[in-house]
């Protein structure tokens, strides 16, 4: 009657803990979770990542558009320089063009004037009866003095006339060859100064053309800096958010080692074997057995020993995990056994502590454990020769060179 009475009082006050007992389904959850948000980061930063890339990319091709208008802007400066040497150069022609014109017009009357004299003579030569015959001008002196003054006068004539003629000839090529050479000055500088507008208007033309895509890079360039503002916002989002999980999981990984302790507690008082649980001490790590070291760490037959032997004391030997930390593996291995694998971080270090040759197994894998909580008893299972815990301590993961294994003495006082 007594022993019923505790028992229901026993369940009266452990039910609550039970109802609220933390499982490892739900810590698994919550890291899932946890690793749902790294992974959402790690895309919105890659995303971020692309629009730096494309907002430097962008702002390269505005430097280079921007000098190619510069370059424009010049060539326009240029062109509008020579358009304005061309215009005073077609004013200054068109100026000599009036002084050649004058020019022109003294010659046409020189021209005209001539023109009439011949006239006079032709008429003179018409009223005359015919051509003058120097002949007989000459065969008409009187006299040998007369004679030599009309020899004088006919050679002035002649050459008066032909001087004449060779007047008019000379002024009718200089009045072509000025109205020639004016009307290819003023041709050929009308044709540049239209060739140089139709440049400018060219050079204007790609001046916009280069500005409206320039505005457009900006405006671009705007979309992406307001999107990468956006992603940060998510970024800074998703970090709160993933400390805030962070919380959640480390107040569930507390709840549950709590849990396990009062259970442990418990199972090990009611236990024949309670007195060969190690008790928790103080620092990173503890026994995990009780018992004799059997075996040291370093040369053992003529082989390297990466670990520490502890023999089995009494019929049952609870192993217990040495520190805080997670069970990545718990299987049956050709050498080792029954063994479990626990990682742990201890001040930001990586440790992972290895159990070999187990009777049998108390923990699986993807399991969170607590320091001295049991993860299985003591055995001979694997490449052992007798009943014993084969204990490795390793600074960082597990290798199958054991290049990472330490003594545990310099961690635990054994």
């Amino acid at each position: 009657m007594t022993l019923a009475v505790a028992a229901v009082v026993s369940a009266a006050s452990f039910s609550p803990n039970l109802a609220n007992a933390v499982s490892n389904q739900e810590i698994q959850q919550k890291k899932n979770e946890i690793s749902n948000i790294k992974s959402k980061q790690s895309s919105v930063q890659k995303q971020m990542n692309e629009a730096d890339q494309k907002i430097k990319h962008l702002q390269a091709e505005q430097d280079k558009l921007t000098q190619e208008i510069k370059k424009l802007d010049m060539a326009v400066s240029e062109t509008s320089g020579k358009i304005h040497e061309k215009s005073q150069q077609i004013e200054e022609t068109k100026q000599n063009i009036e002084v050649l014109k004058q020019q022109i017009a003294e010659v046409q009357a020189r021209i005209e004037k001539r023109n009439e004299l011949l006239k006079q003579r032709v008429r003179s030569l018409q009223e005359s009866g015919g051509v003058i015959s120097y002949l007989d001008v000459l065969l008409g002196a009187q006299s040998f003095s007369d004679f030599i003054d009309r020899i004088s006068a006919v050679t002035t004539i002649f050459e008066a006339d032909k001087q004449i003629i060779k007047e008019q000839e000379a002024d009718k090529a200089l009045k072509k060859e000025k109205e020639k050479e004016l009307t290819t000055n003023l041709a050929n500088l009308e044709r540049d100064l239209k060739e140089l507008e139709q440049l400018k208007q060219t050079l204007n033309v790609q001046i916009s053309q280069k500005e409206k895509l320039m505005k457009n890079l900006e405006h671009q360039e705007e979309e992406l800096h307001e999107e990468k503002l956006a992603l940060e916002e998510e970024k800074e989002l998703l970090e709160k958010q993933e400390a805030a999980m962070r919380s959640q999981l480390q107040q569930l990984i507390e709840r549950q080692k709590a849990e396990r302790a009062r259970q442990n507690t418990t199972s090990n008082s009611s236990s024949s074997g309670a007195g060969n649980v190690p008790p928790i001490t103080n620092g990173a790590f503890m026994r995990p057995a009780n018992g004799p070291v059997t075996s040291e760490f370093g040369p053992r037959w003529g082989k390297f020993h990466y670990g520490i032997d502890i023999g089995k004391r009494g019929s049952s030997a609870p192993i217990v995990a040495a520190a805080d930390g997670y069970v990545f593996r718990s299987y049956y291995s050709d050498t080792y056994g029954n063994v479990v694998f626990i990682t742990h971080v201890i001040d930001g270090q990586l440790y992972t502590t290895v159990y070999a040759h187990l009777e049998s197994r108390l923990v699986g894998e993807g399991q969170t454990v607590s320091k001295g909580q049991m993860i299985g008893y003591m055995g001979n299972t694997g490449r052992s020769t007798a009943a014993h815990l084969h204990f490795e301590l390793h600074r960082g993961p597990w290798n199958a060179a054991k290049s990472n294994a330490v003594n545990p003495r310099n961690y635990i006082n054994f």
